[in-house]
């Protein structure tokens, strides 16, 4: 039996989620139905979680007398039922869903279905009064420490440039994510990346720039820790490689081949 995986609702730096939806036509006869998105991520052990879509299916009746929810847990697979459904009372009470179902709804009583213009208010109506008075908002804080590396479309490094080499060293650029964990949140960061490398004596020398705010908490954190989770990294590290042996520079050729050398004896 495998292990069951924790579940995340991803969000973004400033602690707030993202749904896309559309409306499900034709759906029962006595409901409007509505197919919600939202992004997750699933740990997939301590340092690493992985990207998942979690699907919702709102039916609201058309006479404004309830709603359900179903939700798909085919890209969910090994995580409790109690931990999906507690991700999902959150996303019920965002203001990201309700945004979006009564734009849905508006949508609907604007369209030309002359029929349903009356259905959609009762569905509104019912719908905007179930929710508890005052939003929830969420809010950037420091309770979130455990930094994760994020796959994203099963990939870590994205938009990685070709190899340079100048008479400073080599350089390459790319973009990973990363998330820090605060509750059953993961609150998300793309973050762009330089890495040069240069002689120093008979070692490599390098450095990573991390385009962040230094004066952020959780900016810290990723400055503290990102660079040694990437030189601990096999997969990175033969990706470099290969990027520094496909380079091409007549003029920096031996230094090239030196840093090659160098970085070869660092995996």
């Amino acid at each position: 039996m495998k292990e069951q995986q924790t579940l995340f609702l991803a969000a973004d730096e400033l602690m707030q989620i993202q749904l896309t939806g559309k409306r499900l036509n034709p759906f029962h006869e006595n409901e409007f139905g509505f197919l919600v998105q939202v992004n997750c991520y699933t740990q997939v052990d301590k340092l690493y979680a992985r990207q998942v879509a979690l699907h919702l299916i709102v039916g609201l009746a058309k006479d404004g007398s309830g709603m359900t929810i179903q939700i798909d847990t085919a890209n969910i697979p090994n995580t409790s039922p109690i931990e999906i459904k507690r991700v999902v009372d959150i996303i019920q009470t965002s203001p990201a869903f309700i945004t979006l179902i009564v734009k849905l709804l508006n949508a609907i009583e604007e369209g030309p279905e002359v029929h349903h213009f009356y259905q959609a208010g009762l569905a509104k109506r019912f719908f905007l009064a179930r929710l508890q008075s005052g939003i929830v908002q969420y809010s950037i804080n420091r309770q979130g420490t455990q930094l994760f590396w994020l796959y994203k479309n099963d990939h870590l490094v994205s938009k990685i440039s070709p190899f340079e080499v100048d008479a400073s060293g080599g350089h390459i650029s790319f973009t990973i994510q990363a998330g820090i964990r605060n509750g059953l949140f993961m609150q998300c960061y793309d973050i762009e990346c330089m890495m040069h490398m240069f002689n120093e004596g008979d070692k490599l020398g390098y450095y990573f720039e991390l385009y962040l705010d230094q004066d952020n908490f959780h900016h810290q954190i990723l400055y503290n820790e990102l660079p040694d989770r990437l030189m601990r990294n096999r997969h990175f590290l033969k990706r470099i490689l290969q990027l520094m042996t496909q380079c091409k520079n007549e003029q920096y050729n031996e230094y090239l081949q030196d840093l090659i050398l160098k970085f070869k004896a660092c995996i």
